[in-house]
């Protein structure tokens, strides 16, 4: 008997493959049915885009990443973003010297650097980029070496262009004072130059009161090119 019901449990349960098997290829031939989409967790098709995401993108490109976003302006003439992320173009004393590296704006003259940057801002630029330190995690800021495609800064490690000392000639007081007047701002006066002699660190130091009333020391390098301006309390 046990084997009897045996035979017959075997045997409905074919049928019933069989049945399905059928109703299977049937649901295949008819072009009418909708089938819904099966949706698998915890699996992704592509690597997460590293930080910063949302209004841009990076991601490594020849030796450097690749920040895509709109450019942004901020309070100072060194003060950059794009996509969140701080990008250093160069020193504020630098900048206002009023250097013209490449026409990154594509309008067929090279301006000054705050020129052409001021051109491109509210445009999306693709940077070529290396951020900072990241000892916290953090990659809110990057020092740029080209833009859109053009070369900002030397890519083979060379000295940025702010530290070029230029031909060698030796600056005299004058040039040096009227240099450090004008990387601190408008109205602003130097009070005294000292030239320093420290073995490579050769350069001049100007002590420079701004228009505001802030005391600056501004350091300078033998040619009279900027080095670092420097607010004192």
């Amino acid at each position: 008997m046990t084997r009897r019901r045996r035979t017959i449990l075997v045997t409905c349960a074919a049928a019933a493959l069989s049945v399905l098997g059928a109703g299977g290829y049937v649901v295949l031939k008819d072009p009418e049915l909708t089938v819904e989409t099966i949706r698998l967790d915890g699996f992704t098709g592509a690597p997460t885009l590293r930080y910063p995401v949302g209004e841009g993108t990076s991601r490594p490109v020849d030796g450097f990443e690749q920040l895509i976003g709109e450019l942004r302006a901020g309070g100072a003439p060194e003060d950059w973003y794009v996509a969140g992320v701080g990008v250093d173009f160069g020193p504020r004393a630098w900048l206002l010297t009023d250097p013209v590296v490449e026409d990154f704006d594509g309008d067929g003259t090279a301006g000054t650097i705050l020129e052409e940057l001021r051109a491109l801002e509210g445009t999306e630029v693709t940077l070529g980029v290396r951020y900072g330190p990241e000892g916290d995690g953090a990659r809110d800021g990057a020092v740029v070496f080209t833009v859109n495609g053009l070369q900002f800064r030397d890519t083979d490690g060379g000295p940025a262009p702010w530290e070029d000392t230029g031909d060698g000639r030796e600056a005299d007081r004058e040039e040096v004072s009227a240099t450090a007047q004008e990387a601190v701002g408008e109205g602003a006066s130097a009070t005294g130059v000292e030239r320093l002699d420290e073995g490579a660190g050769q350069g001049w130091a100007v002590r420079v009161l701004g228009a505001d009333g802030q005391d600056y020391e501004v350091i300078l390098d033998l040619s009279g090119a900027v080095e670092d301006v420097r607010a004192h309390d």
